[in-house]
């Protein structure tokens, strides 16, 4: 085999305004999962007092469930160090699969809900059965 069926990449800066920048591309998969955990380990250190974890998911081309699973844990590393999580750069595939699973609000910030109204301005639409 010359090469993996799902390619991802994780690049991690940690900079100097003490926060951690991962970019994310590929397909964040089962295959794929431990190496984003395993870069966030690498720089989540509470001893480096971080003051946020941004994720750049511009270059995500899938997320399956065991991708939702390593944004679920990445989500209480961060919380485990003191530090805020922002998934930046949200491809739509992404936003509706976290709105799906009823973790868009866990994983987001509420300032992110573009789609929210009030309840007198857009009454919620039914399905047809």
């Amino acid at each position: 085999m010359t090469s993996p069926d799902h390619t991802f990449d994780v690049r991690a800066v940690a900079a100097s305004d003490r926060i951690l920048y991962l970019t994310l591309t590929g397909d964040l998969a089962w295959d794929s999962a431990d190496e984003l955990l395993d870069a966030a380990r690498a720089h989540l250190d509470p001893a480096t007092d971080r003051a946020g974890l941004h994720v750049d998911c511009a270059g995500l081309t899938l997320c399956d469930s065991t991708g939702l699973s390593a944004l679920l844990a990445l989500h209480r590393l961060a919380e485990a160090a003191g530090v805020p999580l922002r998934l930046d750069h949200r491809p739509p595939f992404l936003d509706r699969l976290l709105r799906l699973t009823g973790t868009y609000e866990h994983l987001t910030d509420l300032h992110d809900l573009h789609d929210i109204a009030t309840p007198s301005a857009h009454p919620p639409r039914r399905r047809e059965v």
